[in-house]
């Protein structure tokens, strides 16, 4: 991650994901999906960020999806930084941080298209 500001905008989409942020009922439902399953981080994207990143204006919402594309483009980056300050609530710990990235952003650039 080139800086805080960064690591902290990329945060505010993994929050709705964080044991520390969620709900009782979002952690039944985290808890039950498979973070390294793209088809189980789509529908946790469609269950519990859409409604919220939808609220976010939408220069926001492009600049969000911007920023993880280009870190996405940097095969250097590994997300370390930004997975070490969330405790995601899944079944299971992500094994690859950089996919469940990229299933993140494609659940989020599939929303806008409906």
């Amino acid at each position: 991650m080139k800086s805080n500001n960064e690591i902290f905008d990329l945060l505010s989409l993994l929050k709705v994901f964080d044991a520390n942020y969620a709900s009782d009922e979002d952690c039944e439902v985290l808890n039950d999906l498979d973070a390294n399953n793209p088809d189980d981080v789509s529908k946790a994207v469609d269950v519990l960020l859409i409604s919220e990143f939808r609220s976010y204006l939408p220069t926001v919402q492009a600049r969000l999806k911007e920023l993880l594309r280009s870190r996405l483009d940097n095969s250097a980056e590994d997300f370390a930084q930004l997975f070490d300050r969330v405790e995601l609530v899944f079944a299971s710990s992500v094994a690859d941080r950089r996919a469940f990235m990229r299933a993140l952003l494609k659940g989020l650039e599939d929303s806008g298209k409906s």
